[in-house]
């Protein structure tokens, strides 16, 4: 982030209600994907809400080439029952760590926040490894109803994952 960012970033106020329902968003997001409740996890999302997986380095060339790329919830809804029907992948468990949201920007009732993170997974056979890391760019809609996902951009560091990505990250 640039300093002069940093310093823009710094004179935005966010009042405490909105920030409590970002973050919280942002937290269940994680508790639901590390405790397998896939379905709520995808109910954080707008109808149109994008999920996007995108490495690093095709961020930083402007490529828009994705691990992972659905344009509404319907297909992360597909994707879904794809997982839970027909796809056989290797049994784990996965934990989310997660910095602080730094908040980027508001427009109207959408705001923009980065948050980094890394993922262990965990063998069923007891063996913990560090999947992935990388930063979440989210923009989210919070309103009297609370707040959802407009979009999600997970910009993992490396394109290299140890496994196939099955579940969300």
């Amino acid at each position: 982030m640039s300093v002069e960012l940093m310093e823009r970033t710094a004179a935005m106020t966010f009042p405490i209600e909105t920030r409590l329902l970002v973050e919280d968003l942002i937290t269940r997001s994680a508790m639901l994907i590390d405790s397998d409740a896939l379905e709520e996890w995808v109910a954080s999302f707008e109808e149109t809400g994008r999920y996007i997986v995108l490495p690093r380095e095709n961020r930083d060339l402007g490529y828009a080439i994705a691990l992972i790329k659905c344009e509404k919830r319907a297909i992360l809804e597909d994707r879904l029952t794809v997982l839970r029907a027909a796809s056989k992948f290797n049994p784990h468990v996965d934990r989310h760590i997660l910095s602080r949201p730094c908040y980027m920007g508001i427009e109207g009732d959408i705001v923009s926040v980065q948050t980094n993170f890394t993922i262990v997974q965990s063998s069923l056979d007891g063996v913990s490894k560090l999947f992935c890391a990388g930063v979440y760019e989210d923009r989210i809609r919070v309103s009297g109803d609370g707040a959802t996902f407009v979009e999600r951009v997970a910009v993992i560091d490396t394109f290299s994952v140890p496994n196939l990505i099955a579940t969300p990250i």
